[in-house]
């Protein structure tokens, strides 16, 4: 049976034990740490709608980032082109849709007209 004094004790959680109990970190860390952790908590209660959506937000931009930097690359990629075909092939028979044309089969995979 157990006394009443092993009742009082509550059982401390895993990492306390091992941290501050069986390594013998400073008291006075555990403290702060509670502390700090109180306040956090406190926080996110008052503004978990702010939070919310600064998640909703930062997701979306991570989402989005991929296509916005194959469309920067691909874009550029169509400019270089069509300036490289206007410099080399002065053909006055082609204008400039075809160039264009070209340029985007060219950065898709293809190759350019010989």
């Amino acid at each position: 049976m157990k006394s009443n004094s092993d009742k009082n004790h509550s059982n401390l959680p895993w990492w306390v034990e091992l941290l501050f109990v069986q390594i013998g970190l400073p008291d006075s860390w555990l403290s702060k740490y509670l502390q700090q952790k109180k306040k956090t908590d406190k926080f996110i209660k008052e503004n978990k709608k702010y939070i919310f959506y600064f998640i909703l937000l930062a997701a979306g931009l991570f989402y989005i980032y991929p296509i916005v930097r194959y469309t920067s690359s691909s874009a550029s990629c169509i400019d270089k082109t069509t300036k490289y075909l206007k410099s080399n092939y002065v053909n006055n028979d082609q204008n400039e849709i075809d160039l264009n044309s070209i340029a985007v089969g060219y950065c898709h995979g293809g190759s350019l007209p010989k």
